[in-house]
């Protein structure tokens, strides 16, 4: 017996994704790169720094009010994840969907949009190579907000750009950081996986 997906997509008016691990693998160095914003943390700042993210970091560039450093760290990781871009594993499930979503129930009004930890370029040049940067209206990077997963920020500044109620939108993503964000913003969030089952039984991939 089939298990029912516990989600609907008749009544959303928005469908957002993450990008890295949701549409996407992305091949870059994320060990040498954390390394490398650790590094240049510390010899900016003569300070100590005993963050385990990214964006931990970032948000700690933030209080400091430090909005040049911040552009220059936003340089640097959109230098490592464009590195090895052509090296890009689209996921066929999400990208079958993606071009492909009136056969699971979503109007054909609804729009596209992104929530991810990657930066613009990469967002863009990802979904390009992977043929489906025309299905998407709306785009929010790393860049475009000052506070991260799971901080809700970028899908509040979605539910702004679409003019929509909460549960109007439904968002998925890779990691636990992904489903908190949805949660701390009140929109319904699954893990990629459960899509990716879904597009299989009924897209016979």
């Amino acid at each position: 017996m089939t298990k029912k997906i516990p989600f609907s997509f008749t009544e959303k008016k928005v469908i957002v994704f993450d990008l890295d691990g949701t549409i996407v693998r992305l091949a870059a160095d994320w060990h040498s790169l954390f390394k490398a914003l650790t590094s240049r943390f510390i010899e900016k700042y003569q300070e100590t720094i005993n963050h385990e993210s990214m964006s931990a970091i970032l948000s700690r560039i933030v209080e400091m009010n430090d909005e040049e450093e911040l552009q220059l760290n936003f340089n640097l990781i959109q230098q490592y994840e464009l590195e090895n871009i052509t090296s890009n594993a689209p996921i066929k499930e999400t990208v079958y969907f993606i071009n492909n979503k009136e056969l699971f129930g979503v109007s054909p009004n609804a729009n596209f949009a992104i929530f991810s930890l990657n930066t613009r370029s990469t967002i863009l040049k990802s979904l390009e190579m992977a043929g489906i940067l025309n299905k998407f209206e709306f785009f929010v990077g790393r860049e475009d907000v000052r506070k991260w997963k799971p901080d809700p920020d970028g899908l509040l500044k979605i539910l702004d750009y679409f003019k929509v109620n909460t549960e109007d939108m439904i968002y998925f993503g890779d990691l636990e950081k992904d489903l908190l964000a949805g949660a701390n913003a009140g929109i319904e969030s699954y893990y990629i996986d459960t899509l990716i089952n879904h597009v299989r039984e009924k897209g016979k991939l």
